[in-house]
């Protein structure tokens, strides 16, 4: 599995995704990034990283392996991988600029 796969990200996520595509639920999604506790040593965090994040998300879809795993895995149904074989990012990234200063418990826009 190479380190910008797909599938390394958790059940819920994976599990969410299937539940809307069962209800037909194809509207478009928002995704708000929250920071819930810092470490101790820290008292906020900047922003950084919004250039990987956009080289990630361009190119976005499975793999061959990585569907034929998923199929043969049972954590999903066939016709949920067999749909996953089109996903591409559409979508917009709205994000503060790179070195912005944010703290724990607000949206990280």
């Amino acid at each position: 599995m190479a380190e910008h796969s797909l599938l390394l990200t958790d059940l819920y996520e994976r599990s969410m995704l299937e539940a809307y595509a069962a209800h037909g639920m194809a509207a478009t999604a928002v995704f708000e990034l929250f920071v819930r506790k810092l470490p101790e040593s820290r008292g906020f965090l900047l922003a950084a990283g919004l250039e990987q994040v956009v080289q990630f998300l361009e190119p976005l879809r499975f793999t061959p392996d990585e569907l034929a795993w998923l199929a043969g895995s049972g954590l999903v149904s066939a016709k949920f991988v067999h749909g996953l074989a089109d996903l591409r990012f559409t979508g917009e990234v709205d994000a503060m600029p790179e070195g912005s200063v944010f703290f724990p418990d607000e949206p990280v826009p």
